[in-house]
């Protein structure tokens, strides 16, 4: 008697738990965001991530990740350089396009920053990259900036 009660008790508990309607909540929107903010802590006192590069390193790639479904057609994506958080000089210390394409049925995009080797003179310079996405892609409010500092190796000493 006690096994039949048992196995009852069980047909009973599968069958009641097995059809419970889970209403799980989708979201359908999409944003963009730099791969480096998602993967990468902030740095010290600030809200983004800092990427130390050397002045030799000629173009740093930085990847835009779509987060959302895939485009049927290309998505042009811009995004600026702010200026609180940038002592370099664009032109001199770095080069940027302000935009990237994400292609269609892709989830990628590359953001590509090119350093031109200023020689030793030493020091660093930064330039805090935000996304600003498209009139159908906002940027992810937590993964939109990104920082690169860019070290520059000391000059010889004189004499040496």
């Amino acid at each position: 008697m006690k096994k039949i009660l048992s196995i009852f008790s069980l047909v009973l508990v599968f069958a009641f738990s097995s059809c419970i309607e889970q209403n799980y909540p989708l979201w359908s929107g999409a944003v963009v965001e730099f791969q480096d903010a998602v993967v990468r802590g902030p740095a010290a006192g600030v809200t983004y991530p800092r990427i130390t590069v050397a002045n030799t390193v000629g173009t740093v790639n930085l990847q835009v990740n779509l987060v959302g479904a895939h485009r049927t057609s290309d998505e042009t994506i811009t995004y600026t350089v702010v200026p609180e958080g940038t002592t370099g000089v664009s032109g001199t210390d770095f080069t940027v396009s302000g935009t990237a394409v994400i292609p269609a049925n892709s989830s990628f995009a590359t953001v590509a920053v090119t350093i031109p080797n200023t020689g030793a003179i030493g020091g660093s310079v930064d330039v805090l990259l935000e996304l600003v996405g498209n009139a159908n892609l906002a940027p992810s409010e937590n993964h939109k900036r990104v920082q690169l500092r860019i070290t520059r190796p000391a000059p010889p000493a004189p004499g040496a």
